[in-house]
């Protein structure tokens, strides 16, 4: 595990299980909370914090899609889901780039066949950099199609956020989708009662949500009034796509960017889906901020 640190705040990162980070402090109050999930079987039980998304965010229903013509089936990688879910860039290890005190940069490298086709089929290179201050955390993603024919990429980040009792969430979105019991969107909806967070309000322990918001304005306000603290987070435009997952009585819930909505790759008719078509060599690249004050 590596380290990266400025004032108060801590960064424990590692490298060979996704590029992921295992804690992230400041001073003793953790800012995303640390979990182990025995589905995702590639973290190999480790305790993971938050973790990047590529080459798409959330599920591909049953792992199959047609892409130009061709047919592809990926393997399950969610114990429990015959869907794949978030990519593979978390089943891999990444490779360190570039260590400093208050910054680290892991690359990782996708080439079939050398690498697991059943994973995704397509060749890639992605960055993310995680860069502490004494204000919060910066994390910068970059993906390039390095196949020799188009690609559909997206890309996404997932915290787990502590609840500290009665945590508020606020922030707007255009829309919402629903989704089936396959955890697989079913339509789109306007977004009121339980579905609006639009004045910050309590993540309530036994209001169970697992949907994703598109439209939304990209800020989005986390408030821990017991230990007066606030969290500010912040995306570049192309993090259009926003997933709330709050499970029941669980001391944690997510929140996260996206590029591309759920099953993106197979709902061609949706205009606003966040699918990037990419050419050789192509790149998409983006950022998320999060910024820690006092209430």
């Amino acid at each position: 595990m590596l380290e990266i640190k400025s004032g108060e705040n801590r960064l424990g990162l590692y490298p060979e299980y996704g590029g992921s980070i295992a804690y992230w402090f400041r001073g003793d109050m953790a800012v995303f909370y640390p979990v182990t999930d025995s589905r995702l079987i590639a973290q190999d039980n480790k305790m993971i914090s938050a973790y990047p998304l590529v080459p798409y965010s959330n599920r591909i229903a049953g792992g199959k899609f047609n892409f130009k013509g061709c047919d592809y089936q990926l393997k399950p990688n969610f114990e429990g889901e015959e869907n794949t879910i978030h990519g593979n860039g978390w089943e891999r290890p990444w490779k360190l780039e570039l260590l400093e005190e208050h910054k680290a940069t892991f690359v990782l490298h996708h080439n079939p066949p050398t690498d697991p086709a059943d994973q995704w089929p397509f060749a890639y290179k992605a960055y993310i950099t995680y860069e502490v201050s004494g204000d919060g955390l910066a994390v910068y993603m970059q993906i390039t199609n390095k196949d020799d024919k188009i690609q559909p990429v997206g890309m996404g980040f997932h915290p787990y956020i502590p609840r500290y009792n009665k945590v508020e969430l606020g922030f707007s979105a255009q829309s919402i989708w629903n989704n089936g019991s396959d955890h697989l969107p079913e339509g789109r909806m306007f977004i009121d009662g339980r579905w609006s967070f639009d004045h910050m309000r309590e993540v309530n322990h036994k209001e169970k949500l697992d949907n994703c918001y598109a439209g939304w304005q990209r800020i989005l306000f986390i408030r821990w009034k017991n230990i007066g603290m606030n969290l500010t987070v912040t995306a570049s435009n192309n993090f259009d796509h926003l997933v709330i997952y709050t499970p029941t009585d669980y001391p944690y819930f997510t929140a996260e960017p996206a590029t591309n909505m759920n099953n993106a790759i197979n709902m061609p008719e949706i205009s606003d889906r966040g699918l990037y078509l990419l050419k050789p060599n192509e790149s998409i690249k983006g950022h998320i901020f999060y910024s820690l004050s006092a209430i």
